[in-house]
């Protein structure tokens, strides 16, 4: 009697089990992505019957991460069908603000990193800095920081395997102002802003040579430390 009572308990429960993932599965079938391409099926979470919260949704694209309203808005990953990655901010299904774009063209890869507005890349730097960065590639980490207000004086350092050194091939051009090599620096004094300066340069790999290409504005005058690095 007591093992009879044991599996129509056990029997029960995994009716029950079964009964709230189905339920589950059928609320998740029902619940919207307003997104035409990435609505074919969607897992995660639903208010009023349209995506809402964290999810992932697979159509012709791909996208996992934050849903309002049945649209893709905060933080998230867009995968496009051609294989092309956006991984960044969203706003009612359109991509704004801080983002990066991995993509590949004739086979060649490349990142395009920066902000977006209203779906459109709107450049490297955020709008209203004192700086853009108007060209980037072959770079892993970059920055430029206003030190001082006054002044108009531009340091720039470069780090590969962690020591401070000024490539060999380095290539500058600028728009005005004059440049100095001083302290592994290459120091830029009395420009004219907006200055415009454009640093072309190459490091070993271990095949060949990897070509660096950074272009930035500044936009105001100042003191200015920029930091560039490959390690």
């Amino acid at each position: 009697m007591k093992t009879l009572l044991l599996k129509q308990t056990t029997l029960f429960s995994i009716f029950v089990l079964f009964s709230v993932a189905l339920s589950f599965a059928q609320q998740n079938n029902s619940c919207k992505v307003l997104m035409k391409e990435i609505s074919g099926s969607y897992k995660g979470g639903c208010i009023g019957g349209l995506a809402d919260g964290k999810g992932t949704a697979i159509g012709e694209d791909t996208y996992s991460g934050s849903f309002v309203n049945g649209l893709p808005e905060g933080k998230g990953e867009y995968t496009y069908s051609n294989g092309n990655v956006f991984t960044g901010y969203w706003k009612k299904g359109i991509k704004e603000g801080e983002g990066k774009f991995r993509y590949s063209i004739n086979g060649k890869k490349s990142i395009l990193v920066g902000y977006w507005k209203n779906g459109e890349f709107a450049g490297p730097s955020k709008p209203g800095e004192d700086y853009s960065i108007t060209n980037l590639s072959g770079i892993e980490n970059y920055s430029i920081t206003r030190v001082a207000d006054s002044g108009k004086l531009v340091e720039i350092s470069f780090e590969r395997v962690m020591k401070k050194y000024i490539p060999d091939d380095l290539s500058v051009t600028l728009s005005s102002g004059y440049k100095i090599e001083q302290n592994k620096k290459m120091v830029i004094q009395n420009y004219v802003y907006p200055l415009t300066c454009e640093l072309h340069f190459s490091i070993p790999m271990a095949m060949d040579r990897k070509q660096c290409n950074f272009t930035f504005k500044i936009m105001e005058p100042g003191k200015y430390e920029a930091f560039i690095s490959n390690n």
